[in-house]
């Protein structure tokens, strides 16, 4: 083991490769949430339902499809760059024959669940870019693992943008759903030619090629990454699968208006805490006072913005959402109004989360995820059977509180911090702006300025948020930059 400080050119290396990232995911969120918008405008509620299913399907398929094999060769082939031409060869041909695989499922489930006629032939022609994802992930793979995150992002800003116009240009053509999903399998196969370019250009490919790979152990050591992968995106997806079994494209259209807002929040969300955990992880064995104060802070900062965020929406749900979606949508408002919850919740759940992993204690985790994924399983369909569209938001919000609580349950049982300064005080100013909101007469954009501007008084005037915050979080962060780096 030895020990050195990150030089500058290593630093400027991760602040490159940490934006890169952040903002290909921003960029992706941005061209996801517009499309949503102009195909309900221009197909309507239920297309709308039958898109976000076909998808909801497609990106289950492409984590299950990978095999949990980018996330540990990313961490294995930083780490042994003249192994990187042999893996290449053999994650490739691993993963082009599980997409194989993974498409003759989605044809299967297209016969015999209970979808209609339109997701069925989506589902299939879906399945048809798996091979073509197989190749860009294992491309991308490489990327990551040569620390060139910059062109993950130049090849999902030109994907994501060249989706967006074809996609407008089909619906003003008068395309319906099967065409917007051929538009996808069509982009996915430039991704893949582009890739594949980049990694011939790039010199990336170092080694022989005649290394012997055990693929007993190469999966043994894969497996844990697969569960955790594919536990990530249930968790995200499930709701949609669920309530399309359930209920059909119509019913999940409604819904998926209110989430799709709802999703940009719980996407910022996990990024925030994904930023944070290299600092919480470092100062988890380095200063437990430091570590403390961060984590309180974190969390006091993230309630302060997602509280009043649910709050507010609660008041100008179906306006806003009539707004963005067209006078369809109005029916989503109700939706909204309770999903919206879910993110303080989900907040707590993915804090403790981040914390049990800097504490390694992964299987706990992954412990919380399937809690929260099994609560879903149980409550959506029952819910959505009785109240529609808001019993799944319903759903899905008591599954959130229960992993939350589960989380902060956890958290106690290890020692682990879980408390917030001035709770108290932030939940009156929460509890204000949101009755203003929903009982001030007005316009819902007046009554929200009037809302906002009555919690930041409170927030300032009883210390919740106070300037000398900034200090104590610089000070923090330069305890955590001091500290060591260790290779071993």
């Amino acid at each position: 083991m030895s020990e050195s400080h990150t030089s500058p050119i290593t630093g400027r290396r991760v602040l490159v490769n940490t934006g890169a990232l952040a903002g290909s995911s921003i960029w992706r969120i941005l061209i996801s949430f517009v499309l949503q918008v102009l195909i309900t405008r221009v197909l309507g509620v239920a297309q709308f339902g039958q898109y976000v299913s076909a998808l909801a399907f497609l990106n289950v398929a492409q984590i299950a499809s990978e095999l949990g094999l980018p996330n540990l060769l990313v961490r294995d082939l930083a780490q042994n760059p003249t192994e990187r031409r042999s893996y290449f060869q053999v994650a490739l041909a691993i993963q082009l024959l599980s997409a194989l695989a993974t498409w003759a499922v989605l044809i299967l489930l297209s016969f015999v669940l209970p979808l209609s006629p339109g997701l069925r032939v989506a589902l299939r022609l879906a399945g048809a870019s798996l091979p073509f994802y197989a190749v860009t992930s294992v491309c991308q793979t490489l990327f990551q693992a040569g620390e060139r995150m910059e062109l993950v992002m130049l090849v999902e800003g030109m994907i994501n943008l060249l989706i967006a116009g074809l996609s407008i240009a089909v619906l003003f053509q008068g395309g319906q759903v099967e065409h917007l999903i051929g538009v996808m399998v069509i982009t996915q196969a430039v991704s893949a030619v582009l890739c594949l370019y980049l990694t011939w250009r790039t010199h990336l490919l170092t080694g022989n090629g005649k290394l012997s790979i055990n693929l007993a152990q190469l999966w043994r050591e894969a497996r844990p990454f697969y569960w955790l992968s594919l536990a990530d995106v249930l968790l995200h997806r499930l709701d949609i699968l669920l309530l399309n079994v359930v209920t059909g494209d119509y019913l999940t259209g409604l819904y998926s208006i209110a989430y799709s807002l709802v999703r940009v929040v719980v996407k910022l969300i996990q990024s925030y805490w994904k930023a944070l955990y290299p600092t919480l992880s470092r100062l988890r064995h380095e200063s437990a006072r430091h570590y403390r104060r961060l984590a309180d802070l974190s969390l006091r900062y993230g309630l302060m913005v997602v509280l009043p965020g649910a709050a507010l929406t609660v008041g100008v749900a179906a306006p806003v959402l009539t707004l963005l979606y067209g006078v369809d949508a109005e029916a989503s408002g109700a939706t909204l109004q309770i999903l919206v919850w879910m993110t303080p919740f989900f907040l707590l759940e993915t804090y403790a989360i981040t914390l049990l992993m800097a504490d390694h204690a992964p299987g706990r985790s992954l412990f919380l995820t399937c809690l929260h994924i099994a609560a879903v399983i149980l409550l959506l369909p029952w819910l959505t059977r009785g109240w529609g569209a808001p019993g799944a938001a319903a759903a899905m919000v008591v599954a959130s509180a229960f992993g939350a609580a589960a989380g902060l349950g956890l958290l106690h049982r290890r020692g682990l911090p879980i408390h917030v300064s001035k709770l108290g005080f932030l939940l009156i100013a929460t509890g204000v702006g949101g009755l203003l909101n929903y009982f001030l007469p007005g316009s819902w954009l007046v009554r929200t300025v009037i809302s906002a501007l009555a919690y930041l008084v409170i927030i300032g005037v009883t210390g919740v948020f106070a300037v000398s915050d900034r200090d104590l979080l610089r000070r923090t962060l330069r305890v955590a930059q001091r500290s060591p780096v260790v290779d071993v």
